[in-house]
């Protein structure tokens, strides 16, 4: 598939996914689940607190990355596709669990480490599918596309090699 499926011509719509996309979305949606259940287990409202050291960068940078998702998330809304505002605004929310459970004091990596690694593996799908298809987005350069999602890739890569 390419071209600009995804964008509509002023009506809500479902567009058609390709392999790529569906692999991107298998790996986010593990993702997400990762940092729902993460933050049920340790968010404590009441306890919150931005934690110190490396700790705090990696949750700074979750941060920053729920902040850009927000940000996509009017691009969706301009595209129209349904599946695509749902899973950015879910996406989004799963970036803000993640900060949530550092300031509650998240001590254990391992979901951290299993969080950024899924995002990065579906983000590494999506580079590959921009860089194979014709896809744009309301004709946006494709290098813009590829260096928009890289710097996604490397900053889960940073959260990561923080966590080992």
């Amino acid at each position: 598939m390419s071209g600009n499926y995804h964008e509509s011509k002023g009506t809500w719509h479902v567009a058609p996914m390709s392999r790529l996309e569906k692999l991107e979305t298998a790996f986010k949606t593990v993702a997400m689940i990762v940092a729902f259940v993460t933050f049920a287990q340790v968010f404590s409202p009441g306890q919150l607190e931005t934690p110190a050291g490396v700790a705090g960068t990696q949750s700074r940078i979750i941060m920053w990355l729920a902040v850009a998702l927000g940000i996509a998330i009017l691009d969706r809304l301009q595209q129209r596709e349904l599946f695509s505002v749902a899973f950015v605004v879910v996406n989004d929310l799963a970036h803000w669990a993640m900060y949530l459970s550092f300031l509650s004091g998240l001590s254990a990596m391992a979901s951290v480490v299993a969080y950024c690694a899924l995002m990065m593996a579906g983000d590494i799908v999506k580079i590959v599918f921009f860089a194979t298809t014709g896809y744009t987005v309301r004709g946006a350069p494709r290098p813009l596309l590829l260096v928009g999602v890289a710097a996604f890739v490397v900053a889960y890569s940073v959260v990561l090699v923080l966590a080992l």
